[in-house]
């Protein structure tokens, strides 16, 4: 049924005991380079699996388009299509695109580390297309060091056979579909949407908000569960890793600006107090400082502090128990300056995403998102050029079917092979 694909992530999820327990070891390395304290929490038990539900203190990770038609709204066009298109001799014929000859070629597949043998391959063959099969609990991680070959001494699991078959198709409609509708363009590439039918319009906004936030991890920072409104920090958009002078003032103060006369007057300090806010400030972080973009809404105003430690002044828990805070800047600051902390102890965001009353649930409902619940050295450690980016991290912490949508984004970028 066309309702069976969006009931699927919970089913598809990994078991504790499929779980990974270390996904790249050297995203390990860099984090105790970086935090040695963090590192060791991190070493010790770092967790993340799929959550049912958006929990402040929790992530949402933006789904792939091709994840988001298959579990998306059963009365959207596209997710209408993608349905059909997978039972349809045109992709599960004869033009070797079947369930079966998918397994079979997944045998050498970089996206699932050549995990497949001939006689795993053709079991999984054997499955009818469509059945939901559960994933085997000795499926272990992936992982981007060489020294890791775990997946290439494991069995290929149904479910990454599943998965990519499912992703496969999606990916050829949406080429497909993205195709005919360029193909409306006129000379100059330019697209007249009134001459456009609701089902590609429908697509062209998946797909520009796709373009938005791809591969977006969030930390909900709140949420009121009587209205259903939320707060977002995307914590995986870094910014810059030292501050200017300009990028102090901005970090601190935020960007306010009125309009007068149809030009735009940039916030300037207006007394001795705010001056030496910002000496102390950059006296802290001018050489080390993680900054990120933390989404669209407020850019103008001074960035939200996050961090991990418990008593710092200032500082308030964003949900008791997660051990996530954020504000206490002042102490921050002298903190740092006394040696007491590091700067990369710190992260900060400008801007956020706010969700309107249900907004953030019904993008879940409809596979935009994926909330998570994680241990929190996945929400404190920075960003920092990771050598896996930290939705690959995330993803694969929580294994099952989110673990194979990741080897299959992962395939994608040559410049993390």
């Amino acid at each position: 049924s066309s309702s069976s694909s969006s009931s699927s992530s919970s089913s598809n999820a990994a078991t504790p005991s499929a779980r990974p327990k270390s996904v790249s070891k050297k995203n390990e390395e860099l984090l105790n380079s970086q935090n040695a304290a963090l590192a060791e929490e991190y070493f010790n038990g770092v967790w993340a699996h799929e959550s049912p539900i958006v929990e402040c203190g929790g992530l949402v990770c933006r789904l792939p388009l091709e994840a988001e038609i298959y579990r998306g709204n059963p009365q959207s066009d596209i997710h209408k299509k993608l349905r059909l298109f997978l039972d349809s001799e045109e992709f599960g014929g004869s033009d070797g695109d079947d369930y079966s000859n998918v397994a079979a070629s997944l045998a050498s597949s970089a996206s699932t580390g050549g995990a497949a043998s001939a006689s795993s391959a053709g079991k999984v063959g054997a499955k009818a297309k469509g059945v939901v099969v559960e994933r085997s609990d000795d499926d272990s991680a992936g992982n981007d060091d060489t020294d890791d070959d775990d997946d290439a001494n494991s069995s290929f699991s149904p479910l990454a056979a599943k998965t990519t078959y499912w992703y496969r198709g999606a990916e050829k409609l949406l080429k497909r579909e993205l195709v005919q509708i360029t193909s409306e363009a006129d000379a100059s590439g330019r697209l007249d949407p009134n001459a456009l039918d609701a089902s590609s319009v429908e697509l062209l906004q998946l797909y520009m908000e796709h373009q938005q936030s791809w591969q977006e991890v969030n930390l909900v920072v709140e949420r009121d569960e009587r209205t259903g409104s939320a707060k977002t920090l995307t914590i995986n958009r870094p910014m810059a890793f030292k501050l200017s002078e300009s990028m102090g003032r901005l970090v601190l103060l935020g960007a306010i600006q009125a309009e007068e006369g149809g030009g735009a007057i940039e916030r300037i300090e207006g007394n001795g107090a705010e001056t030496q806010s910002i000496v102390k400030f950059l006296g802290a972080f001018e050489n080390q400082c993680g900054v990120y973009v933390g989404g669209p809404d407020d850019m103008d105003r001074p960035a939200t502090m996050v961090h991990g430690i418990e008593n710092l002044p200032g500082a308030v828990e964003i949900s008791p128990g997660t051990g996530i805070y954020r504000g206490g800047l002042e102490a921050a600051c002298e903190g740092v300056l006394a040696g007491k902390y590091e700067p990369l102890d710190f992260r900060f965001f400008i801007g956020h995403t706010e969700y309107a009353g249900g907004e953030l649930d019904e993008a879940v409902r409809v596979g935009k998102y994926q909330p998570v619940a994680c241990s929190r050295p996945l929400v404190l450690k920075q960003c920092i050029q990771l050598p896996k980016p930290l939705w690959h991290e995330v993803l694969e912490f929580c294994g099952g079917e989110l673990k194979e949508i990741s080897k299959l984004e992962f395939a994608k970028r040559d410049d993390l092979q």
